[in-house]
């Protein structure tokens, strides 16, 4: 891991960043919201596609979702329509992490990046970093 966090003047003292995790491995929701907590981030998780789905619903502005692309009950293809239909939701930047190496980012409507799994840390690290302050 990284020692440093997030650079706190870049993205102001009193508003922590929050990410959504959506993937149906509990280990690999873990081990990234370790890694995203270390670094500052205020972590959510969700187990599968309708679950995220509620969380929006219920209020949740996340500043990044990671999704996975293939899960139960609503898999992560879906979850990237959902997004597209509302407007308060269209604008969250999407990173999909998959271990599919058929996709491309811009083979993903709605997606800005792409992540393999494994998940490199550093790598993470840049494209969340990069997504937020994009955003």
């Amino acid at each position: 891991m990284r020692a440093q966090g997030v650079d706190r003047a870049s993205v102001g003292l009193n508003h922590r960043r929050e990410i959504l995790i959506v993937d149906d491995d509990p280990d690999i929701r873990d081990a990234l919201g370790e890694c995203l907590r270390y670094e500052g981030y205020d972590v959510h998780a969700a187990a599968d596609g309708r679950d995220a789905l509620d969380r929006l619903e219920f209020g949740l502005k996340p500043d990044v979702i990671l999704l996975d692309l293939m899960m139960p009950v609503l898999n992560g293809f879906d979850v990237l329509e959902a997004l597209k239909k509302r407007p308060e939701w269209r604008t969250i930047p999407v990173v999909v992490v998959s271990a599919n190496r058929g996709y491309q980012a811009e083979d993903l409507d709605g997606a800005v990046g792409i992540l393999r799994k494994p998940v490199n840390v550093d790598r993470l690290i840049a494209v969340v970093e990069q997504a937020v302050t994009s955003h």
